[in-house]
C-alpha cells in the first residue's frame, strides 16, 4: 500500500504526444467564438452533439483515419531465426527463445494465417522450451507450428517431441497416438535411407513400450495449461463478486456507500471481480498478454500485426474472434493520436461486443440510473459483473459538466466511431474514408456514437489501474514496486467509496482484481478503498485538490476531517488508547504521569498494562520483518496481520508502526498472488527497426 496516482496523473505523467490534442485546439479556434452556443444548446441532445460533431467541417476535413500497422517481414524472421538458432547451438537458451520469438513476431502468413516461416519459427521455439522442460508451452508451439503449415517431410520431428512432452505429463495414450503419427510422418522424410532406418527404429522401440504396457492411459487431474488461482469467495446472494459479509446502502446527501454486516478480520476477502472491459496500455502490449495481461514466455503474435502478443491459443482465439478484427489495423493510428487510455477502453467497450448486441438491448442504454445497483429489495436482480446495463448505469457526473468537456469527449467519439466504420464493424466492407465524397452517418451508428461519448464519462470515474509487482529478485520485497500494465472496470468495485486511510488493497490476477481487508473491519464500518492518495503520503490539501481535480468531490473520509498527521510527523509522544468497553479512542500524552486513563463511557484504561500490550508486539514484528527478508511470505503475512490484530485491541490510528505493518502486508500480499515478474526476466519482444539490430549470420 503506497502512495498512488490516479489515471489521470499517470496519462499527464507521460505526457503523450498525439495529432489529437492539436487537431481539437486547431478546431477549436476555427470555429471560434461560435462554436460556444451552438453546442450549449445541444448540451441535452446527444445525439445531436454527436452529429453536430461528426458533421463539424474544421474537424471533418483535417481527421484522416488511416491504416497503419507495423507489417511483417519475412527478410527480419529470417535474420532472427539465423540468430536464434546460433544462440541455442552456443547454449544461450534464454537468447534463443528471445530470437526466435521476435523470427515467430516478424514472419508473414496467408489469409489462413499458415506459412513455412512461420511453422519453422515455432518448432525451433518449440525445440529450446523443450530443452528449457517448459514441456506445456513446447506444446503449443508444436501444435501452431502444425497448424502454420510445417513441412510434411519434417514433420515427424515435431511429433516425435510431442510425444516426449505428452510423456512428462503422464498422457501416456496421447504420447503413444502421436509417436504413431511420427511413424507415419516419416515416409514423408527427406532422408537417407541409414539415417530413416534408425529413426524408423528408434521410434518402433518407443511405440512396442507401450504396447507392452497394460497401463496405457491418460492420467486425469492433470492441467497441462494452469491459469493462476484465484482465491475462494464466499459469495454474496445479490453481488456475486462480493464477499456475503458486506452490503451497499443508499442515502440522499451521502449517496451510495459500502458497510460491514458481520467482523470482517484483516486479510480476509473483500471482492474478487473479472474486469468488465480493459485494456492493456501501449508500452506493455509487447511483454503482457494483450487479451489476459498474463507475463508471456512464448509470446504468440497477431497473424496481421506485430503490435500486440498473446500468451496462448486460447488468448489470441478469444481476441481475434472477438474486439481485435476491429483494432488491428487501426491500434496504431489510436495510440499515434495521444488518447488516453479510457479512450482505448471506450473504443473496447464497442468492439468486443457485435454492433447486434447493442442493437437487440437498446433498453439496457436508455435510461441511466447511477443508483440502480444498490437500491433495496428483495426483487432486485443478480448485480452480475459482465452485465452492460451494470456499466451503463456507473457514475457519469454529466449534469455537472462543462461545455468544452462535453464537446471534447464528443469530437473523441467521433474519432473512435470513424475507426470502427473504417475497419467494417457496422457490417459489409471495411471503409475508405478519402474515397467518400459525403460521409453519411446512419442511425446505428449515432447510436453508437452517443454510446462511445457515455462511456468516456463512465470510464474518468470508474476505470481502476491494473497492476503487476515488479520485482528485482524473487520473492524479495527491496527494489520492488507496483507498476500501472493497463485498465479495467470493475462495476461492483466501482460502487465502493474513497478513504484517505482504506480499509482494503488490491491486487490484480491477470485482469481480475481481488480485494483484500488490510485492518480489522467491525460490524457497521463502511468499508472504503482508495482511489490514489495516501493519508499518511500526502498533505490534505493536495489530497483534496487530486480527488476534486480527477473525481469531483470533496474527500470527508476521517483522516481528512480530522487532519491526521502524515508519516514523519507521527511520533510516540501522543497515542491514542482504545477502550475495551465501548471501543472508542481516548487520547494520552505519554509524558504525563498517570497509571490510567478514563474514556467518555466511564470505564478505566490501565496505561502500564496498554503499554506492555503494545511492547510485546515488538516481537512479532521483528520476526515477520525476518520472515519477509528471506521470501517466507505466508508466515510473514500471518505475522504481521497478527500484529495488527494486536495493536488493535489497545491502539487507534493513527500511529507509524501500523501503518509500517500494513505496507509490508500489502507486499506480502502482491508477491504471493498477484501479477508479478522479476524485472530482469521481462524481457519485452519489440520487432527492432531494422535488420542493422543484429549481425547477419551468413
Amino acid at each position: 500500500m503506497v502512495a498512488g496516482v490516479t489515471l489521470k496523473e499517470f496519462e499527464e505523467q507521460k505526457k503523450p504526444s498525439g495529432f489529437f490534442p492539436k487537431l481539437f485546439e486547431n478546431v477549436c479556434n476555427e470555429g471560434g467564438d461560435k462554436l460556444i452556443p451552438l453546442i450549449e444548446e445541444l448540451r441535452e441532445d446527444p445525439v445531436g452533439l454527436f452529429k453536430f460533431c461528426y458533421t463539424l467541417p474544421e474537424y471533418k476535413n483535417a481527421l484522416n483515419i488511416k491504416e497503419f500497422y507495423p507489417e511483417k517481414n519475412i527478410h527480419e524472421s529470417k535474420i532472427k531465426k539465423e540468430y536464434g538458432t546460433k544462440a541455442y547451438q552456443d547454449k544461450k537458451d534464454i537468447d534463443a527463445i528471445y530470437l526466435y520469438t521476435q523470427a515467430v513476431i516478424a514472419a508473414p502468413t496467408n489469409e489462413k494465417g499458415q506459412s513455412k516461416e512461420l511453422s519453422l519459427c515455432l518448432a525451433n521455439r518449440s525445440a529450446v522450451l523443450f530443452a528449457l522442460r517448459a514441456y506445456n508451452l513446447a506444446l503449443e508451439d508444436i501444435e501452431l507450428a502444425l497448424e502454420s503449415g510445417y513441412p510434411k517431410e519434417l514433420e515427424y520431428k515435431l511429433y516425435e517431441r510431442k510425444a516426449k512432452c505428452l510423456m512428462m505429463y503422464k498422457q501416456m495414450k496421447d504420447s503413444e497416438e502421436a509417436y504413431k503419427t511420427a511413424l507415419a510422418s516419416l515416409d514423408h522424410a527427406k532422408l537417407d535411407a541409414d539415417k530413416k532406418t534408425k529413426i524408423q527404429k528408434d521410434l518402433q522401440r518407443a511405440i512396442f513400450f507401450f504396447q507392452k504396457s497394460n497401463y496405457v492411459f491418460n492420467k486425469k487431474d492433470v492441467d497441462m495449461y494452469p491459469r493462476p488461482a484465484l482465491p475462494k469467495l464466499d459469495c454474496n446472494s445479490k453481488y456475486p463478486a462480493m464477499s456475503k459479509a458486506v452490503e451497499f446502502r443508499y442515502e440522499s446527501g451521502r449517496g451510495r456507500y459500502a458497510i460491514a454486516k458481520q467482523d470482517i478480520r484483516v486479510g480476509q476477502y473483500i471482492c474478487v471481480e473479472k474486469s468488465i472491459v480493459s485494456h492493456m496500455l501501449p508500452d506493455y502490449m509487447g511483454s503482457n498478454c494483450t487479451n489476459c495481461f498474463r507475463i508471456m514466455k512464448n509470446p504468440l503474435p497477431c497473424p496481421d500485426c506485430t503490435k500486440v502478443m498473446f500468451c496462448s491459443m486460447r488468448c489470441r482465439k478469444e481476441a481475434l474472434s472477438s474486439y481485435h478484427r476491429y483494432e488491428c489495423k487501426v491500434v496504431d493510428f489510436l495510440i499515434a493520436s495521444g488518447m488516453s487510455i479510457v479512450c482505448f477502453m471506450a473504443y473496447r467497450t464497442i468492439s468486443q461486443k457485435p454492433l447486434d448486441f447493442f442493437l437487440k438491448n437498446k433498453e439496457l442504454f436508455s435510461n441511466h440510473d447511477e443508483i440502480s445497483g444498490s437500491k433495496d429489495g428483495t426483487n432486485q436482480k443478480k448485480y452480475l459483473s459482465d452485465d452492460y446495463r451494470n456499466l451503463y448505469n456507473l457514475v457519469t457526473h454529466h449534469s455537472e459538466r462543462k461545455t468544452g468537456d462535453m464537446f471534447h469527449r464528443s469530437m473523441l467519439a467521433v474519432m473512435l466511431l470513424k475507426c470502427l466504420k473504417s475497419q467494417g464493424y457496422f457490417g459489409g466492407n471495411k471503409v475508405d474514408f478519402s474515397s467518400i465524397p459525403e460521409d453519411i452517418l446512419t442511425e446505428d451508428e449515432q447510436y453508437i456514437g452517443t454510446l462511445l461519448v457515455h462511456f468516456l464519462e463512465v470510464y474518468q470515474f470508474n476505470a481502476h489501474e491494473i497492476a503487476q509487482f515488479e520485482m528485482v529478485a524473487k520473492d524479495k520485497e527491496e527494489g520492488a514496486k507496483s507498476v500501472f500494465i493497463g485498465a479495467g472496470v470493475y462495476p461492483t468495485l466501482a460502487m465502493f467509496n474513497h478513504s484517505c486511510d482504506p480499509s482494503v488493497v488490491r491486487y490484480y490476477v491477470e485482469d481480475v482484481v481481488c480485494v483484500q481487508a488490510i485492518k480489522n473491519i467491525y460490524k457497521g464500518d463502511e468499508i472504503n478503498e482508495n482511489y490514489g492518495p495516501i493519508f499518511f503520503h500526502s498533505p490534505k490539501a493536495e489530497r483534496q485538490e487530486r480527488l476534486k481535480a480527477q473525481y469531483w468531490f470533496d474527500c470527508r473520509c476521517i483522516p481528512c476531517t480530522e487532519n491526521w498527521p502524515l508519516m514523519h510527523e507521527m511520533n510516540g509522544d501522543s497515542l491514542i488508547f482504545r477502550c475495551e468497553e465501548c471501543g472508542e479512542g481516548v487520547p494520552f500524552e505519554t509524558s504525563a504521569n498517570v497509571p490510567r486513563i478514563k474514556c467518555s463511557c466511564g470505564t478505566p484504561i490501565p496505561i502500564l498494562l496498554a503499554l506492555k500490550k503494545i511492547a510485546e508486539t515488538e516481537d512479532i514484528s521483528e520476526r515477520a520483518q525476518e520472515a519477509l527478508n528471506t521470501g517466507q511470505l505466508e508466515s510473514a503475512q500471518t505475522l504481521y496481520s497478527s500484529y495488527i490484530t494486536t495493536l488493535d485491541k489497545v491502539i487507534v490510528p493513527p500511529y507509524t508502526d501500523y501503518y509500517k505493518i500494513q505496507q509490508n502486508i500489502w507486499k506480502c500480499i502482491w508477491m504471493r498472488f498477484g501479477n508479478r515478474v522479476v524485472k530482469t526476466s521481462c524481457r519485452r519482444h519489440v520487432i527492432p527497426q531494422s535488420s542493422t539490430d543484429y549481425d547477419i549470420v551468413d
